[in-house]
């Protein structure tokens, strides 16, 4: 087996926040992007979230798209939008070639009834003046 790492010649970022990788060896490579761990990390509860892990409700990232800005640079490593940086190791180690392969995120039940009901004590205010409104309308 040759210890060579195939560079990537073209990346494109699917609506599922995967990355689509096609490397110069031929292969199309697909690679969760570093969005899908922040969010794994976010859901995971708070002792296992990361040090400047961004928090979330519920919003899964299918409903997210993070843009389709891609900068490869001489070394392999891929630049996206200027900010998320992936090496060329990482990215042919960490890819699959089939969406079968990626262990898809499943987010544990307890954290998502923890996040509805965050989300219920914050609408709650604004329900009830919406009644208030409502019942002094009429």
């Amino acid at each position: 087996m040759s210890d060579v790492i195939p560079k990537v010649k073209n990346a494109e970022m699917l609506p599922n926040n995967f990355i689509m990788l096609d490397f110069d060896n031929g292969d199309r490579r697909y690679l969760p992007s570093h969005f899908i761990q922040q969010y794994e990390n976010a859901l995971a509860g708070d002792e296992k979230v990361a040090k400047g892990t961004r928090r979330m409700f519920a919003v899964p990232p299918t409903l997210t798209f993070l843009g389709n800005e891609f900068a490869i640079q001489d070394d392999g490593t891929l630049m996206v939008n200027d900010k998320d940086c992936y090496t060329r190791e990482e990215l042919w180690r960490n890819s699959v070639t089939s969406f079968k392969d990626v262990q898809r995120v499943i987010p544990d039940a307890t954290h998502w009834k923890r996040n509805v009901v965050i989300a219920l004590i914050i609408a709650l205010p604004l329900l009830i003046i919406a009644v208030a409104a409502f019942l002094d309308g009429l």
